[in-house]
Formats: C-alpha cells, structure tokens, sequence
C-alpha cells in the first residue's frame, strides 16, 4: 500500500495488525492500536491549544517511544514540526528557534535546567513531557493529553503540505531549516521498500537520533513496512548488540562511525545476533576498509544508501549483491569506493563546478539530484534556496562522478576539498588510504593554511593503540600509495573526534583547533 500522509501509516497498521508491536523501549511494548489512540490524543491536545495546520511546533525530545509517538502525532495535527538536537549548546538552539519561530515547544523535562531560559520566549507555548516544575503559563503534555479525545484528528492534511523544518547538521556552515513534504519523504521510503530487500518481518533497531533526517526517515520507512522500531536512549555498542540478541532485529541503520565500533565491540565479545539479517550504512563517506572488517565480522548483509537533507532521502545504493560482488570478484572490488546506482526514483546528473554543463562518465563535477523527495527549500533564505534548488534540480555540494557501469562515486564535499599547489585533493581518497594502516582506528584528513602551498594537506588521526604508529610512518605510508601533492604533510594524533549528533566528524573544529595551534 502507498501512504500519501505520515499520519495515515499508524491508522493502517492499526487496522490491519492493531496487536503487533510497534515501538520496543526495553521491556515496554506499544502496539499499533495504542500508538495510533495515543498520537491522535496528542494531535488533539496540541489542537486545543490553538495549533492548527501550518504552525510550528519545536521539539527537544530524547530518542525513545515519546520521540517516535511525536513525529507521527505532529504529522496527523498537520503543524510543521521543528526537530531540535538536543546536544547542541544552549546558545546554537536559540540560534535554531530564533531562526524557526515557534508558535510551540514541546520539552523533555530532563532539558530544562539547561534550556529553560532560552525556551521562554514571548507568544510562545512551553509544553513539558514529564514531572517537572513548571513556570507560569506553562503547560504539562501528560495533563494535556489525559484530557484529550483519541478519535482521529481532522487537521485536513494534505500530502504536499510541508510536515518539517528540519535543520541540517551544520558541519561546515551554519544550519539552515530544510523544508519537507508528506510526499516528500513517502516517496522515498515507498522507493526504498521496493528496491532494498528489508526481511519482511521481524522489527528494525534504530540507532539514529530521532532529531535527525536519517533518524527520522528510518523510523517511518519501519512504520511503513509495519514492523517495530527498537529504542535506545543513544548509541552504545554493547547495548546495541544486545538489544538485536534480545529482540530478534532483523534491520538497522548507521553511520560509518557505528558500524566501525559495532565491528569492533563484536570481535572483543560473544554476541548472539544471528537474527540480524541486514545492517545498513548512510550519513557519512565510508573507508572501503571500515567496511571491508564489518563484512567480515557481520554475518548479515549490508547495503549502503547515500542522500540528504536536500534530497528528502536516499537516492542511490550499494546493494548487498554490490557488497558481495566486492569480495569476491576482483573487478568489482571498488564498487565498495562508491555510494551504488541511482535509486529507481531517482536520476543524478554530474554537472561541471565551472558552468554547470553536464559530463560524461569518470568526470568529478557537482551531483545534481532530481527525485520525488527533492525538498521545498530552506526557511528565511531565499538566496540559498536558489542557488540549492533549481527548477528540478538539488545542487548537493557533492563532488562525483559516475563511472561507465553506472556506480555513482561521492568524491568529496565541495567544501571538503583541499587546495594544494593549485590542485585538487579530495580528502576522502587520502582517508580511504590512511585507513588501510592496521594501525589506524580512524582518520579525517584537512586543508590547513600554508604560506608555500595555500593549503597543505593535513591528517587527523586516532590510533588504534598509542604508539602504534608515528607521524613519518603514516606520511611514508600515504606516500607510496598516493601522488606526492595528494599525500599528508603533517599528521597530528587525537584521542577523539568531535562529532555531530549523527556521528560525522566536524573538520571545521579541527581546522580552527590545529590552525590555531600551528600558529603558535
């Protein structure tokens, strides 16, 4: 079945298997029947409060059931929802909400010591979930919602009325409110369900925050597929392999940094995760190596999808038949360097950096997208809108290229680029090598300033264990497999790196920490 509304995805599941579960939160299971009374209750409480169609309604809600039971009844009130990361300071989530404006905030009561200043705002409803003092005016979501109807809302939503204002991660610039659809991101998901192939039963873990694109697009397409999501209040490897053993998971979903801890925990320990038929990867360039040992540790299938903010979901993947052709045929081996073929629904277009023009094969120019789950547009920044969004068209600010079979290769971000002696240096071709280094846990690879070479190519690396490698050995290391103005002219060690919510590396914090320190 299509759904052309989010809304409209709990109300069948509720139909047609009203007893199954839907949402695991560790011993606590919600079924269809009682997610679809509950997400109607809180459409209907929001609704009392004089939130109709089209306002806005923020959310600073930690991953749980409450944090899926919110997307869903958001959707059925038809109010734009405002997903806010809660690790951001209390400073970047003023930026946030001055920026989106509110008629609502919908907060967890744990937040409020923190946030409870930068949430009160005039003309601004404060909804708490959960036991907390509350500060004149402001509202309790469990009072709200016990003295709610559960009967369907009628918010006369349509499908291409926007559902979201979601805020991209910000790791090269500041974040801008992405405008999305019903439509939207339904068309990708129904996409998704029909070219992957997600077991048929048997409920998905999300490991995603439930604040983020990824996040909340894997736990609707579950929805959709009308299994259970599995809940954990964050990421933690040995919780994550645990609750796929006790829950039988069929399906999950990360980011590159994930899948390299999970690869790790599951070699130190003794997990029974044989349930776990299909693991999937998105968010983040991943090292051919990283996944070369989950393939190996893993006894499940593994795919990989690439898309964006901008792109309302995934238009492109690496199929496990790609993954396994990889290992097992050596002219397919650097199909696992690639992000797959153009998803069904979509087509990408390689366009030239200069004019815009299109190229042909093996040519690195900018991935244009034109997909159904192409999003509206950014709030409050027309310019940006128009030079992202044009006619059909998303500009990603990806640098790739397709090759003569069709696999699409994400080079780099356009702003990920080292400029070096005048030439081009995609930081993810220098990483994928460094991470061949058996000792090398992970690796991100800079543009620091240099006097002789505008840019000099920098890496950033955490060893497996201390003194596991040097500086020189890593640069001779890099050398032998990478043109000389490509290798490394510096390496500098850390412990950790800083990350977003959804586990990319922020390099603008590297940059600005490392160019200040060689300043020194």
């Amino acid at each position: 079945m299509i759904h052309l509304r989010i809304g409209d995805i709990v109300a069948h599941n509720a139909r047609v298997s009203p007893d199954a579960p839907a949402l695991i939160e560790g011993e606590r299971i919600i079924n269809w029947r009682a997610l679809d009374l509950d997400t109607n209750r809180i459409a209907n409480a929001l609704a009392s409060l004089g939130l109709k169609k089209g306002t806005r309604v923020a959310t600073v809600i930690r991953n749980g059931a409450a944090a899926v039971e919110t997307i869903f009844a958001l959707a059925k009130a038809g109010v734009l929802a405002v997903p806010v990361n809660y690790g951001l300071t209390p400073a970047e989530i003023a930026v946030l909400l001055d920026d989106s404006q509110p008629h609502a905030i919908v907060v967890d009561a744990e937040f409020l010591p923190a946030l409870a200043d930068v949430i009160a705002r005039p003309h601004t409803t404060i909804v708490v979930r959960g036991d907390a003092p509350l500060r004149d005016g402001w509202l309790s979501l469990d009072t709200l919602v016990q003295n709610a109807s559960d009967a369907a809302p009628e918010a006369g939503v349509e499908p291409d009325d926007i559902r979201t204002i979601r805020y991209t991660s910000g790791t090269t610039a500041a974040p801008k409110g992405c405008l999305g659809t019903h439509r939207q991101i339904l068309s990708s998901i129904d996409n998704f369900l029909k070219q992957v192939p997600v077991p048929e039963s048997g409920p998905f873990l999300q490991m995603l925050p439930l604040f983020s694109g990824a996040g909340i697009w894997m736990s609707v397409a579950a929805a959709y597929h009308g299994v259970a999501n599995v809940l954990m209040p964050d990421f933690n490897p040995q919780v994550v392999l645990n609750a796929i053993a006790a829950h039988g998971v069929v399906h999950t979903c990360g980011v590159p940094t994930m899948v390299s801890r999970l690869t790790e925990e599951l070699r130190k320990g003794d997990y029974a995760i044989g349930s776990l038929k299909l693991f999937g990867y998105t968010g983040a360039k991943m090292p051919p190596a990283t996944i070369r040992r989950a393939l190996d540790a893993f006894d499940c299938d593994f795919y990989q999808g690439f898309g964006g903010g901008e792109m309302g979901g995934l238009v492109s993947y690496l199929m496990p038949d790609d993954h396994r052709a990889a290992l097992n045929d050596g002219d397919a081996a650097n199909r696992l360097a690639s992000v797959g073929r153009p998803a069904g629904y979509a087509e990408i277009c390689i366009r030239s950096l200069k004019d815009g023009t299109p190229l042909p094969a093996n040519e690195p120019g900018e991935i244009t997208v034109r997909s159904a789950s192409n999003f509206s547009g950014y709030l409050n920044r027309p310019d940006d809108t128009t030079k992202t969004l044009r006619g059909e068209w998303v500009y990603t600010g990806d640098v790739g290229y397709l090759d003569d079979d069709g696999y699409l290769y994400a080079v780099d971000r356009a702003k990920d680029m080292v400029v070096t002696g005048g030439m081009n240096v995609s930081s993810a071709e220098v990483e994928a090598v460094l991470s061949e280094h058996p000792a090398v846990k992970s690796v991100a690879v800079i543009g620091l300033p240099s006097e002789e070479w505008g840019e000099a190519v920098t890496a950033i690396v955490v060893l497996r264990e201390e003194g596991g490698a040097t500086p020189t050995e890593l640069m001779q290391f890099a050398r032998q497999r990478l043109a000389g103005y490509k290798s490394p002219k510096a390496v500098h060690f850390v412990s950790e790196f800083p990350l977003n919510s959804v586990g990319k590396v922020l390099k603008r914090e590297l940059r600005d920490q490392f160019a200040t320190a060689s300043q020194d």
